[in-house]
C-alpha cells in the first residue's frame, strides 16, 4: 500500500511540475515589433507633427515609454534592418551592410571624389538572427512587410529564423502600393487593393490565430510604409488636401538652405500625409485584436523606423525639423527615429513617460530576449545592450553609441562616420578629412560647429570612433585619383 501511495505521490508531482512548465511558457511575453520605413522623427502627432494625424500611435505612446534620443544604426534602410536582425552595428565585417542592398548602381561614379567599400548583397546565414534566437526558444515566428536583407531567395525570412514569410523578399521598394504587387511572396489581392491594409490584414490575421495556442508568438510587421512611391487612395489624399487647406498651408513642396542641405522645411504633402494615417491606422489595427483577445497585457510592442524621412530636393516629401538633415544623411534628420515600447508589466506604472537616454537599433536583440527570458549565450557576441535596465529607471552602461556611412546616397549624403558620446556628438567627412562637433542638449538642430573651439575633445572622440571602427573591422572610402 505504501508503494502504490509513493507511486501516486510521485505522479501528482510530476504532473504538478508539468503544468507549472505549461503555465510557466503561456507566461512568457508575446513580441510584437512594428517596423517602419523612411518614417521621419517629427512625423508623428506626439512627436510634434500639426499636420501629419496619428492618433492611434499618439494613444500607444501615453499608454507606453517614448524614447526621445532613439537611432537607427544607418541612414539608410538595409543596415538598420541588418543590425536588429543581427545585434550588431552593421558596419561590423561579419554583418558587412553598410549600405542599402541593391546600391551599387550609385557606386563608384567617377565625379565622386570617393571609392566607396562594396557592401554585402545579404545578411549572412552564419548570424544568429533575433528571429532564430525565438524560434529556437519556442516561439511561433512570423514575418509581414519588408525584408530587402538578401538578393536571393535562400536569405529571405524564411531562412533567416522565421516560420512564416508574407511579402518580404529581395526588393525594398513595393513598386506599387495598389494590388497588383508582382511580389512572389505576397499574393495579389483585388486590382486597387491597398498594401498597407492588405498588410494589416494578414497581421491581425496571424494573431488571430494564436488565440488557442500555448506558444508565445514573435511577429515582425516590417511595413513598406512610408516608402516610395508616395500613393495612397484618392479619398483618404482628398482628406488631407483638405486639411492643408483648413490648416493654411502652401499646396507646394518649400525648401530651404540649412548649412549647405537644401532640405524641405514644411510638412505639407497630402499622398504622404494620406500614407501615414493609413500606417497608424493598421498599427490601431493590431493593437485592437491583441486587447480583443485578451493578449495586449502580455505582449511587448515596439514601434521604431529604419531611418529619417525624405527631405532632400527631388525625394523629399517630409520636412525633418526641428532636426538636420534626413534620410541619406549622418545629421540627426537622418538617424533619429521615434520610438515606443509598451510592455505592461514594465512600462504600466511609467505610462507617457519620455526616456532621455540614447539608444540604438541594435539593442532591440538582447532587449527583447531579456523581455522574454530566452537565454542569449548563444548569440555571437551582441554589440546591443538590453534596454531593460532603462526601462527599469536604471542608466545604461555604455559611454558612446557609432555610426559609419562610407557611402554616397541618392539623397546627397556622402561618407561619414560618428559617434556620440553623452550629448556630444562628432561626425568625420571623408571627403574633406574634416570633424564637426554639436552638443545636441543645447543644438538639436546642429547649427553651431564646436569643433575649432574643443580640438582635445575632437581629438578624444576621434580616438574612441576610430577604435570601434577597428574593432569592428569596418570597411573605409579611399580617394580617387585625380
Amino acid at each position: 500500500m505504501n508503494i502504490f501511495k509513493s507511486l501516486s505521490w510521485l505522479i501528482m508531482l510530476l504532473s504538478s511540475i508539468s503544468f507549472s512548465q505549461i503555465e510557466n511558457s503561456t507566461q512568457k511575453p508575446n513580441v510584437v515589433f512594428i517596423l517602419v520605413d523612411d518614417l521621419g522623427w517629427s512625423d508623428l502627432g506626439i512627436q510634434g507633427s500639426k499636420y501629419y494625424l496619428t492618433p492611434r500611435i499618439d494613444e500607444l505612446a501615453k499608454e507606453g515609454i517614448r524614447f526621445s534620443n532613439a537611432y537607427a544604426a544607418n541612414p539608410v534602410c538595409s543596415p538598420t534592418r541588418a543590425s536588429i536582425m543581427s545585434g550588431k552595428d552593421p558596419a561590423d565585417v561579419r554583418v558587412n551592410i553598410s549600405n542599402w542592398i541593391g546600391a551599387q548602381e550609385y557606386e563608384n561614379r567617377q565625379n565622386q571624389k570617393m571609392i566607396q567599400p562594396g557592401v554585402g548583397a545579404y545578411l549572412p546565414l552564419e548570424e544568429f538572427t533575433m528571429a532564430e534566437a525565438f524560434q529556437n526558444s519556442g516561439y511561433k515566428t512570423q514575418f509581414i512587410g519588408k525584408w530587402h536583407l538578401g538578393e536571393t531567395e535562400e536569405y529571405w525570412p524564411e531562412n533567416q529564423g522565421f516560420d512564416n514569410n508574407i511579402a518580404g523578399w529581395s526588393k525594398g521598394n513595393p513598386g506599387s502600393f495598389f494590388s497588383p504587387y508582382h511580389n512572389p511572396r505576397l499574393k495579389d489581392g483585388p486590382d486597387g487593393e491597398y498594401l498597407p491594409y492588405r498588410l494589416g490584414r494578414e497581421a491581425v490575421a496571424f494573431i488571430e490565430e494564436q488565440k488557442n495556442s500555448k506558444d508565445p508568438f514573435f511577429l515582425f510587421f516590417s511595413m513598406y510604409n512610408v516608402h516610395t512611391p508616395i500613393e495612397a487612395p484618392k479619398e483618404l489624399v482628398e482628406r488631407f488636401e483638405k486639411r492643408r487647406e483648413k490648416l493654411g498651408l502652401p499646396e507646394q513642396a518649400e525648401y530651404s538652405l540649412n548649412k549647405g542641405i537644401k532640405e524641405r522645411s514644411i510638412q505639407n504633402d497630402a499622398t504622404y500625409a494620406a500614407m501615414i494615417w493609413a500606417m497608424d491606422s493598421v498599427v490601431g489595427d493590431v493593437k485592437d485584436k491583441l486587447k480583443e483577445l485578451g493578449m495586449l497585457d502580455n505582449t511587448a510592442i515596439v514601434f521604431f523606423s529604419d531611418n529619417g524621412g525624405l527631405s532632400n530636393p527631388g525625394y523629399g516629401v517630409t520636412s525633418n525639423k526641428p532636426l538636420r538633415g534626413g534620410k541619406g544623411w549622418i545629421y540627426e534628420g537622418g538617424i533619429r527615429e521615434p520610438l515606443i515600447i509598451k510592455y505592461d508589466p514594465l512600462t504600466k506604472s511609467k505610462a507617457g513617460s519620455i526616456i532621455q537616454e540614447p539608444v540604438i537599433s541594435y539593442d532591440f536583440y538582447p532587449t527583447l530576449l531579456e523581455l522574454s527570458e530566452i537565454d542569449n549565450t548563444y548569440s555571437n557576441e551582441l554589440e546591443g545592450k538590453s534596454l531593460v535596465p532603462v526601462l527599469n529607471g536604471q542608466p545604461l552602461e555604455r559611454e558612446c553609441i557609432y555610426w559609419h556611412y562610407p557611402h554616397y546616397s541618392p539623397q546627397g549624403g556622402g561618407p561619414a562616420s560618428a559617434i556620440r558620446m553623452g550629448a556630444l556628438k562628432l561626425i568625420y567627412f571623408y571627403e574633406t578629412d574634416s570633424y564637426e562637433l554639436y552638443n545636441l542638449h543645447d543644438d538639436i538642430s546642429e547649427q553651431h560647429n564646436l569643433a575649432d573651439n574643443n580640438p582635445k575633445m575632437v581629438k578624444d572622440l576621434s580616438v574612441k570612433l576610430f577604435k570601434h571602427l577597428e574593432k569592428i573591422n569596418a570597411s573605409y572610402p579611399i580617394k580617387r585619383p585625380h
